[in-house]
């Protein structure tokens, strides 16, 4: 084969390997990014009918061909939380003419004035209505003036007991002006009978209203402008819950006694029908935390119906000879009155650890007991144990005893002359 021919084979095989190599290669082509997902249109939420448009006053100013109109308005809802419409989805618009002028989309539970500001030509938009879920209102001049227009806000405890009082304050204010500090606004519960106070600087008004029985109330405020004056009068309504009165709570201590490893304080109550919650702490007396008692402290929550709630304090082991002493447990910050705040706690005195008894051996007696004898060393009415006699004087003795009764003086003598080396007593 010719160097031309091996050349051509040569690119021939070259441009084979290329082809499948290529072929069985993943293509480099770009991958298109994916595209942003569209951000979702917020859902309207249909106002519920339990929201009310309010117009709280309007205010022209001439200004040559055109009238400008400052309109105040404010809202009421009785939802127990915020409630979100989107305005100038059909459920929060204005009419006729733009929809969405920048009125509010989220409203709070209560009643709210002076929330939003809108500025129209009057001449060019005499009337407007303002809807909201199922309800509108309608924005022209026959809305209050604002130099006259008056509002007020009542503020009462979310809740209250039975037994006692309510404390209640309502503030009378004007928009765009200063407000009253004239006028009077009586307090009613569930529309009975009212309770009627001055009005005193800031537009602020306050009593102690008579707590109702336990349920679900309704208490209204109503400004009533002194004589002669051009404000008009203002009216406004809150909810008040009230609970039945707790009885009144006491606190005891179970007794202690020689061994004991905790103590149980017990706080109990007459009457249980409604919720509270009180703190408890344990106090020094003649015993000390850390030594005597270990120190406690904590909150107690008695449910409504329940009568008792029960607390732990620890006692660690006493040093023998410790003496009898006290500590207290104290009730605070209780939200229902208190009977009894303190309860004592008595600690028993801890004998010291008793010594050995001395035993005294008695006659015939023996042993350990025996041993033990209080009697000093070397006394010689020392009980000597019989069982320490060595075994073969025994023997001597039981054949002295034979000595004696044959030999008489003679067998006495042979006795003692073979007892004596051992004993030394002669």
């Amino acid at each position: 084969m010719t160097p031309r021919a091996r050349l051509r084979l040569t690119c021939a095989l070259g441009a084979a390997l290329v082809a499948v190599a290529l072929a069985g290669a993943p293509a480099f082509a770009s991958t298109p990014a994916p595209s942003p997902s569209p951000t979702p249109t917020p859902t309207p939420t249909a106002a519920p009918d339990v929201l009310t448009p309010l117009v709280d006053c309007v205010q022209d100013a001439p200004l040559g061909a055109v009238t400008s109109r400052t309109v105040v308005l404010g809202y009421r809802s009785s939802a127990t939380s915020p409630v979100t419409v989107t305005p100038g989805s059909g459920a929060d618009d204005l009419s006729p003419g733009t929809p969405d002028r920048g009125q509010p989309s989220t409203f709070l539970p209560g009643e709210h004035h002076g929330v939003w500001l809108l500025t129209v030509d009057a001449a060019a938009e005499p009337s407007l209505t303002w809807t909201l879920g199922g309800r509108s209102a309608t924005i022209d001049a026959t809305a209050p003036a604002c130099t006259d227009a008056t509002a007020i806000v009542l503020s009462t405890p979310a809740t209250a007991t039975s037994s006692g009082t309510v404390a209640v304050s309502a503030t009378v204010t004007r928009f765009l002006l200063a407000a009253p500090d004239t006028g009077t606004v009586a307090f009613a519960v569930d529309g009975g009978s009212s309770t009627t106070v001055p009005v005193g600087p800031g537009g602020i008004a306050r009593t102690d209203l008579p707590a109702p029985a336990a349920g679900a109330h309704t208490v209204t405020a109503t400004f009533a402008p002194a004589a002669g004056s051009t404000l008009r009068p203002a009216t406004t309504a809150a909810p008040l819950t009230v609970a039945a009165a707790s009885g009144a709570l006491a606190v005891a201590a179970d007794s202690v006694v020689s061994g004991s490893t905790s103590v149980t304080v017990h706080v109990t109550r007459t009457g249980a029908s409604a919720p509270v919650t009180v703190d408890f702490a344990t106090v020094d007396g003649t015993a000390h935390a850390g030594t005597d008692y270990v120190a406690a402290s904590g909150a107690l929550a008695l449910a409504a119906g329940q009568a008792a709630a029960t607390a732990t304090v620890s006692l660690p082991a006493r040093a023998p000879g410790s003496p009898a002493s006290v500590f207290f447990v104290v009730l605070q910050r209780a939200t229902a009155d208190v009977s009894g705040a303190v309860a004592m706690v008595s600690l028993p005195a801890v004998p010291v650890a008793a010594p050995a008894s001395a035993a005294v051996g008695g006659a015939g007696g023996g042993g350990a007991a025996d041993a033990a004898s209080a009697l000093p060393q070397g006394d010689p009415t020392a009980h000597t144990p019989l069982g320490a006699a060595p075994v073969g004087q025994d023997l001597l003795l039981l054949l002295g005893a034979a000595l004696v009764a044959v030999g008489g003086v003679a067998g006495i003598i042979g006795l003692f002359r073979s007892v004596r080396p051992r004993d030394g007593l002669l």
